[in-house]
């Protein structure tokens, strides 16, 4: 869904209505026409910092990929054998990604990398606070060694306040907006939010590549299971869902936001079976345009194949493109659109429910929907959407 913000998918920082005028492109789409203008070759002039951010956000896109490219050569060549055969015997043992045991994981430093706020600065993306949420942790005074981090010296917490639920909309291709607010330090979340350590939830799949899981955990990424993440708030951590799932990425509209949580109740569950959790939506303007997306019809084969895909590997595979690493007109690099990542007011939930009934469950679910929609329409204004709705669509 395009904003109506005024601004180009561009690098050189004027707009293409600008530079038709001085005489610098001579192929010009049309003014009314939803879809960004797009230059062919990215300038010369272009800032090294706006370069590296390109750069940065190439390699998160990537990485995966690079992941298992690195992984197969290892394995090609015999005289690292002695360091990947351990390794093979921790990747088997290892349930980590699954146990609700990432806090052990969980790396400040790494989180905390200048790779991270390069990524943020590319689109860029800005936390937007509607309430102060007290802290989960207070620091001791002391501090502690991860001696899986070789010996690192990090904080030692002390357990204080609620647990967070974070319900993040809309998924978009990449919920790119929830990687670098809640899996990262780039847009300074803990400065934000002190005392609230959060892991981004994602698809188990994802753990399966050598070295890529131990890179995600290092952020404090996990499973999004309903077991692991039962484990990871009894732990104390927080976690981030993106709730609208695969089935969400696969939607697109021009003229309204759609979402799918008429269905999605389990982070609700989650949240009474933990107690002295809150449930806090978080809406992210701007995810769906950071990229195109090709919306199949309903009953076409490309359609039935994709959710083929989704009901047996798991994930989904949306038609999309971009732009390119050093080109405007097609790649798979996000454009540089603003992700406004708008954090909203908590609902508390104080007493823990071994077995919430239907109705508890309903009445919560139905509390973050409309504290989600509040929270929405109270602000699209801000971010060019005023004439944009939200639609709930399954």
């Amino acid at each position: 869904m395009a904003r109506a913000t005024g601004f180009e998918h561009h690098e050189g920082g004027e707009t293409h209505a600008q530079e038709a005028a001085q005489g610098e492109i001579r192929d010009v789409r049309p003014v009314l026409s939803p879809k960004p203008s797009l230059q062919y070759c990215c300038s010369i002039r272009v800032p090294l910092r706006r370069r590296l951010q390109t750069l940065a956000v190439t390699w998160h896109i990537s990485s995966f990929v690079l992941f298992i490219v690195v992984t197969l050569y290892l394995i090609s060549v015999q005289r690292v054998w002695p360091i990947l055969i351990p390794y093979a015997v921790y990747y088997f043992v290892d349930r980590t990604p699954a146990n609700g045991r990432v806090r052990d994981r969980f790396s400040p430093w790494f989180r905390s990398l200048p790779l991270w706020r390069y990524i943020c600065e590319y689109f860029p993306i800005t936390i937007h606070k509607t309430a102060d949420l007290p802290p989960t942790f207070e620091w001791d005074g002391t501090y502690k060694r991860n001696w899986f981090w070789f010996g690192m010296k990090q904080k030692q917490m002390v357990r204080t306040g609620p647990r967070y639920i974070f319900g993040y909309h809309p998924h978009g291709v990449g919920a790119i907006g929830a990687f670098g607010t809640f899996a990262t330090e780039g847009c300074g979340w803990s400065r934000l939010f002190p005392g609230i350590c959060t892991s981004l939830l994602t698809l188990v799949t994802q753990f399966h590549i050598p070295f890529y899981r131990d890179y995600l955990l290092a952020l404090g990424i996990c499973s999004v299971s309903r077991k692991n993440a039962l484990k990871v708030l009894a732990d104390g951590q927080s976690i981030c869902i993106v709730v609208g799932g695969v089935r969400e990425s696969l939607l697109g509209s021009d003229d309204a936001f759609e979402l799918i949580l008429n269905k999605r109740k389990g982070f609700i569950k989650l949240a009474l079976e933990t107690g002295n959790a809150s449930l806090v939506p978080v809406f992210a303007f701007g995810e769906t345009d950071c990229f195109k997306m090709y919306e199949t019809e309903e009953g076409s084969i490309l359609h039935k194949f994709q959710f083929w895909i989704k009901k047996y590997f798991g994930f989904s595979v949306p038609i999309f493109f971009a732009r390119g690493l050093f080109n405007y007109d097609f790649g798979l690099v996000p454009f540089r659109t603003p992700l406004d990542i708008v954090i909203g007011k908590p609902i508390h939930i104080r007493e823990r429910y071994v077995q919430p009934n239907p109705e508890l469950i309903d009445h919560y679910h139905a509390l973050y929907v409309e504290s989600l929609k509040k929270m929405y329409y109270e602000h699209r204004a801000k971010f060019g959407c005023e004439n944009t709705e939200l639609h709930i669509v399954g």
